[in-house]
């Protein structure tokens, strides 16, 4: 199942998993991400999500260490895997499902170690994920040329596989009945932000390799190098149609490591508190916050962190991403949403092609708040806002 945003995909598979948990007489589905940190925040709470809303609570029990679902009236169970852990797949025992999330962020060779390992008897593997590269192995694996079925409007459904076991759906945000109004105006307004985010995000349709990205040259890591010193957390603010995000960001030679900590829609100054001791920042760690925001930065100093409002002079964006570009860029497999920042954050480009040398305001969250580490920590001016004393230079 793939195509664009909001079109219920991961909706979908996740009730097709309860339904066949619930109603099979044996069942043990998997779901499969390439870091196993993800699950819990995606397919996980999507199911918890729809088995609440169903009314449905009590006849399961939602296990966090390891990651489990289990349906009490027959013991049937989704299992949790992450590519990124050496207990596989192979470790199950005759599984009956699998569910690839975000599908696209799985390299080849994993994927067939992973369903080669899978034993037992009929296993349904689903995969959902958006069309980012037309290049990407899932392209040629699965797919017949494009020119055959793709539509330029993205109103299309059922794709022929090449592959004889193989069903392909195809949706857009038009087929989801409950899509908000604030999501689609959204998608929508991606047509005057860049023709090939329109196409894979809003028609999903397969989307070239983007050019004009802003950071090229960027390599994922299993984790944070111990020999790394902390330089900061980044906090840029969001609520309602952005994301609050937070990324460390560690140092060490002329590397810069970033590990995604949080970025998570409608939270209150409140929740982020309980994020960030639960993620591990205390009174002794500068956290670097979007200055935008300073009641927030105010609330949170409060509550006992050493956080300031980032340190902005002119053309600081650009200033900030100059010297971002200045390092080598080394992130976490666990920062998902980091890596498609990294992946889709670009320059604006012209009716006739050309770059404007100005970024683009979206794919930027994650970003913005390394922005705000670095640029802080190496601007010459002091300041003091709020009476919150600024960051040692």
């Amino acid at each position: 199942m793939y195509g664009g945003r909001d079109s219920a995909k991961s909706y979908f598979a996740a009730q097709k998993v309860i339904i066949d948990t619930m109603r099979k007489s044996y069942s043990r589905i998997i779901l499969v991400r390439k870091a196993y940190a993800h699950i819990k925040d995606s397919q996980f709470q999507t199911i918890k999500d729809i088995v609440s809303s169903y009314g449905l609570m009590d006849y399961f029990a939602f296990v966090e260490n390891p990651l489990r679902i289990i349906f009490k009236k027959n013991g049937n169970m989704i299992i949790a895997r992450g590519l990124d852990k050496e207990h596989k797949t192979k470790s199950i025992k005759d599984p009956t499902g699998v569910w690839y999330e975000e599908m696209n962020e799985i390299g080849f060779n994993d994927f067939l170690k992973t369903t080669t390992s899978l034993r037992g008897g009929i296993i349904q593997e689903i995969a959902t994920f958006n069309p980012e590269m037309e290049t990407e192995w899932i392209n040629s694996y699965f797919f017949p040329a494009k020119e055959s079925y793709e539509k330029a409007d993205g109103n299309f459904h059922f794709v022929k596989s090449i592959r004889d076991d193989t069903t392909i759906l195809h949706t857009t945000y038009k087929d989801n009945t409950y899509v908000t109004p604030q999501s689609a105006e959204l998608l929508e307004s991606f047509k005057d932000i860049d023709g090939n985010y329109y196409k894979i995000y809003t028609l999903g349709l397969w989307g070239g390799v983007l050019e004009g990205l802003i950071y090229d040259s960027w390599e994922i890591i299993d984790e944070m190098p111990k020999q790394s010193k902390l330089l900061g957390y980044g906090l840029d603010w969001g609520f309602t149609n952005d994301p609050t995000a937070i990324v460390r960001v560690n140092m060490g030679e002329n590397t810069l490591y970033l590990d995604e900590i949080l970025y998570r829609k409608g939270m209150t100054n409140q929740e982020l508190v309980k994020e960030m001791i639960s993620a591990g920042i205390d009174a002794s760690d500068e956290v670097v916050a979007d200055s935008a925001e300073p009641k927030s930065i105010q609330e949170l100093y409060a509550s006992g962190f050493n956080v300031h409002p980032a340190l902005k002079g002119p053309d600081s964006v650009r200033a900030g991403i100059s010297k971002i570009r200045q390092y080598k860029i080394k992130v976490t497999a666990r920062s998902r949403n980091l890596i498609r920042e990294l992946k889709n954050y670009r320059w604006k480009i012209d009716k006739d092609g050309n770059s404007l040398n100005v970024p683009i305001d979206n794919f930027n969250h994650g970003l913005d708040a390394v922005r705000y580490v670095v640029m802080s920590k190496t601007m010459i001016q002091k300041k003091r806002i709020f009476g919150i004393r600024s960051i040692k230079i």
